[in-house]
């Protein structure tokens, strides 16, 4: 089973570090005309920072990277872009984390194709060592796979998929304790609970004799 570690981040930790980041753009004294939203993961952290920074334009690009948790999808790729007009506009891209920084670099070199006056980056967390520092960000942290609420039900599939290729079944307790044995991660029971069901009327996994097992 992969050991690696994990952080369940909240949402008073989503709000937490996207204030951070915004009051940095404030004390800047820098006004972006456009958010720039990554799908899927910098959605939410972009309506979070138009809302803190007061800019009504929010467009969205989808650049993929990461396929299954904590697994890198080969390089990272534009796979759609934005019909609006960012000529001339003073442009924040933001997205969850920098972490190899490739989405960022590409999202940035996309951006810059269509000649705006200025562009700048945004995160939620950097990792240490990222070859793309964001110009603003609300905390650095060293390597760690972040379980953001919007990608909850899509990681706890994965992550228990993880420890369904060397079990047979596993007891949803079992789960929990091997969450904190191989990602140092508590996860509440019940919140798991409510994802495995989700997957199991989604067909992923299947529950028999008190036990999880894969479809």
């Amino acid at each position: 089973m992969k050991k690696f570690p994990a952080y369940l981040a909240s949402w008073e930790d989503i709000e937490r570090w996207a204030k951070e980041g915004a009051w940095k753009v404030l004390e800047d004294g820098w006004r972006p005309d456009v958010v720039v939203g990554l799908a899927r993961g910098g959605w939410v952290p972009a309506r979070l920072y138009c809302d803190y920074l007061g800019v009504k334009d929010l467009v969205s690009l989808k650049v993929e990277h990461w396929g299954v948790t904590a697994t890198p999808d080969g390089k990272a790729k534009l796979k759609y872009g934005s019909n609006y007009n960012l000529e001339g506009k003073k442009v924040l891209i933001v997205d969850d984390i920098s972490d190899t920084g490739e989405s960022l670099t590409l999202a940035k070199n996309y951006v810059e194709s269509q000649k705006p006056a200025e562009i700048r980056t945004a995160t939620l967390l950097t990792i240490k060592g990222s070859r793309f520092k964001p110009d603003y960000f609300g905390e650095e942290i060293d390597w760690a796979w972040i379980v953001f609420p919007w990608n909850f039900v899509e990681d706890m599939i994965n992550l228990v998929g993880n420890i369904l290729e060397e079990k047979e079944a596993v007891s949803t307790d079992e789960i929990v304790e091997l969450f904190k044995e191989l990602h140092g991660m508590e996860v509440p029971k019940g919140r798991l609970e409510e994802a495995l069901r989700m997957a199991e009327r989604r067909k992923v996994f299947k529950f028999r004799d008190g036990k999880w097992r894969k479809a």
